[in-house]
């Protein structure tokens, strides 16, 4: 996260410094001062930091010379796509006037652009979203708010943040398991079914079995009507036989 601080070195430059030592390399810091103005105690104040700091001149003297060429500088900023995160730092009320005109105008090219009296006052923030990973997270709140209070802060944030435990999914309800057992009885009783319908034409095979039973007791009857015939015609013989010795 890039920020740029412009800051006015006519209004009260030592307030407007204070937080300059927590600014990383990625930060650029502006310090706009007026023409003939010694830098000595101001490269004092920036000596600590890590951002990269630049000393404008005032163009030209007079009052309000300094404001005009701040303003200006930002618009320039802010057109180019250059000023994400920029700051007006000064406690001069003047300036709400240029930072109303170009949140109106050109809102959609910057995350942030305010007036702030200093550096410390943009950075309420900045140490979250400057971590990147929950080490450099748990350091940060260390840093601000103390060991314990950090450590608690962060706690707190992991418990927050962090994603409920996924639920492992419900065994499935004996109900589909019965209905899918019943589908196979479905088809035992059909298929026993099956046998019992072959089954039916078994009394259809057994009438000519009960046909061939009085064909089979017929059989004996006609050695019975051929005892009666010889029976008979022996005593006819007989007959004859004594028919014969009378006369």
């Amino acid at each position: 996260m890039k920020m740029i601080f412009l800051v006015d070195g006519d209004n009260n430059i030592g307030t407007g410094l204070q937080g300059i030592d927590l600014l990383t390399a990625e930060d650029t810091v502006l310090v706009f001062f007026g023409k003939g103005q010694t830098l000595a105690n101001v490269k004092k104040l920036c000596a600590g930091t890590k951002a990269q700091v630049q000393y404008l001149e005032s163009v030209k003297g007079g009052k309000n010379s300094l404001d005009f060429q701040i303003i200006t500088e930002l618009g320039v900023l802010v057109g180019r796509g250059e000023a994400d995160f920029a700051y007006v730092i000064s406690q001069d009320k003047g300036y709400e006037a240029a930072m109303s005109a170009l949140h109106a105008r050109y809102a959609s090219t910057f995350r942030e652009v305010a007036l702030r009296p200093s550096i410390q006052d943009c950075l309420q923030a900045a140490f979250l979203l400057r971590a990147g990973t929950r080490e450099e997270l748990a350091a940060a709140l260390a840093r601000q708010y103390g060991p314990v209070q950090g450590q608690l802060a962060y706690e707190h944030l992991e418990a927050l943040l962090t994603p409920p435990p996924v639920q492992e999914a419900a065994a499935p309800s004996p109900a589909p398991e019965n209905k899918a057992a019943s589908k196979p009885g479905k088809r035992r009783s059909r298929a026993a079914a099956k046998p019992a319908e072959t089954a039916e034409p078994a009394p259809a095979q057994s009438a000519p079995q009960d046909a061939e039973e009085p064909a089979g007791t017929a059989e004996p009857a006609a050695p019975a009507a051929r005892s009666r015939r010889s029976g008979a015609s022996r005593r006819r013989k007989r007959a004859e036989r004594s028919k014969a010795e009378k006369a």
